[in-house]
């Protein structure tokens, strides 16, 4: 798959498509301290990291501590505090601003570009520049992290918007569920004839919570037309274009000329989940990441799982991108960002440059009950992936030959707007409930009013 830098920044959005968060309390510059103050690399330090397994996952938390082990004797000058906090959009900015946030967690990538203005992510610059897997990293996704030529973060791991369908589903209405459709006519065609045969739903998206923005958003963008171009300092928002138009008009013709939508259409994104999950949805749209999710969570079984490449108009950019970031507070010391750095390229990168490290985690995973290779977005190179699965080939416990579509696919990654993106998803949601809910509603008109509004939302600030 190949990145398409339509915008300034390369900002995407993670799998909760999580709703913005105001931050303050912080500088309001980017932080600096990795570009002016040196570490030194011998002082004692202690850092805290985010993200550790939990009690019921007892092999992932049993390595997870043998790994601190580990790398705390790699690094006698460094002790490793886990904690099992994870990103959360209403809590982080009080963990940051009262000073009890982690050293070093996960965070979605639309966030991360606000925070680096905000002055809270730190400068780790000199400090990832000189790691074996960062140097893997391609150029298009190290750009995420990056302002100005500084960087603050590491990726460390990334998907792409797809077609999300129920292989079963797909069987049992008579479809093939090795060819998924290419675009969306067929979409809508597999949508009629799911629910005509099986009497479940065809086709549906999350439509609040800002999913139902997210959803039509990569949408549009399939549809040959962006919803934000930035050039300089100017921000021009474009809902009401014709890709977008018609992505409306799918949900509408699946809603009032297939009567393949279900029949609510107030959906969360758990919902929709928990429906697919169950059998009652035979296609959606999400990140191919979703599948730990849906097994591990949701219970449902990984060979029902279908995910095909986002299906494309006939001007189709390609498919949103996003992942998640390895986020480094700048409240640290220099020292205990040099640590952090060093811990998060040991417990998180490693992988891909140690076969005992890839082992030992894929190992663990699986005798967790956890999907080992599940279908994703490479970040390093090919070469070193394909090493990588060559490693982990006793522990694959998923069927990839299900995904060969989806993995093989060479569509463009098209980052999602960089500014006001989930205020502009919050306006396109009630549009397309209005699409799903009145068979009269003006798109044209609904389309033409949240521009308005998003675009003062813009300009203001």
């Amino acid at each position: 798959m190949h990145i398409t830098r339509n915008t300034r920044t390369l900002g995407v959005v993670a799998v909760a498509a999580v709703a913005g968060i105001t931050l303050a309390g912080c500088s309001t510059g980017a932080s600096t301290g990795g570009e002016d103050a040196k570490p030194d690399p011998d002082a004692k330090v202690t850092i805290v990291v985010g993200e550790m397994p939990t009690a019921d996952q007892a092999e992932s938390l049993k390595v997870f501590n043998e790994r601190v082990a580990e790398f705390e004797k790699l690094h006698p000058n460094i002790t490793v505090k886990g904690e099992e906090t994870r990103y959360d959009p209403s809590t982080f900015n009080a963990l940051l601003v009262g000073g009890t946030a982690p050293t070093t967690v996960a965070i979605p990538f639309t966030d991360m570009q606000s925070l680096i203005q905000r002055g809270q992510a730190a400068d780790v610059t000199d400090l990832v520049e000189d790691l074996p897997a960062i140097a893997g990293l391609s150029p298009e996704l190290k750009s995420v992290v990056q302002a100005d030529g500084r960087s603050y973060g590491i990726v460390r791991q990334a998907y792409t918007m797809s077609l999300i369908y129920n292989r079963a589903l797909y069987a049992e209405a008579g479809l093939n569920p090795d060819e998924a459709p290419t675009d969306w006519k067929g979409v809508l065609e597999n949508a009629k004839t799911i629910t005509e045969k099986t009497g479940k739903t065809g086709f549906i998206i999350p439509t609040t919570n800002n999913n139902g923005g997210w959803m039509l958003t990569s949408m549009a963008y399939s549809n040959g037309s962006l919803v934000e171009e930035v050039k300089g300092d100017k921000v021009t928002v474009s809902i009401d274009t014709d890709g977008m138009k018609a992505a409306l008009q799918l949900l509408k013709d699946v809603r009032w000329s297939a009567n393949a939508a279900g029949a609510n259409f107030l959906l969360g994104p758990d919902d929709v989940r928990n429906d697919y999950a169950g059998g009652s949805i035979g296609q959606t749209v999400n990140g191919a990441n979703i599948f730990n999710d849906l097994v591990v969570n949701r219970g449902m079984k990984g060979e029902d799982i279908g995910i095909a490449p986002l299906p494309q108009g006939s001007k189709g950019l390609g498919a949103l991108g996003g992942g998640a970031i390895q986020w480094f507070n700048p409240k640290a010391t220099p020292e205990e960002l040099a640590a952090a750095v060093t811990w998060a390229d040991y417990y998180w990168l490693s992988r891909y440059t140690d076969e005992k490290t890839a082992v030992d985690l894929a190992a663990s995973q699986a005798k967790d009950g956890n999907p080992v290779g599940a279908p994703e977005l490479p970040i390093v190179s090919q070469e070193a992936y394909d090493q990588y699965l060559e490693w982990i080939a006793d522990s694959i416990n998923v069927a990839r030959e299900n995904y060969t579509a989806y993995l093989e696919s060479d569509l463009d990654i098209v980052p999602e707007p960089s500014v006001k993106a989930q205020e502009l998803y919050a306006a396109l949601d009630p549009i397309a409930q209005a699409v799903l809910t009145d068979e009269n509603a003006d798109i044209d008109a609904l389309l033409a009013e949240a521009e308005k509004q998003v675009q003062a939302l813009v300009d203001a600030g």
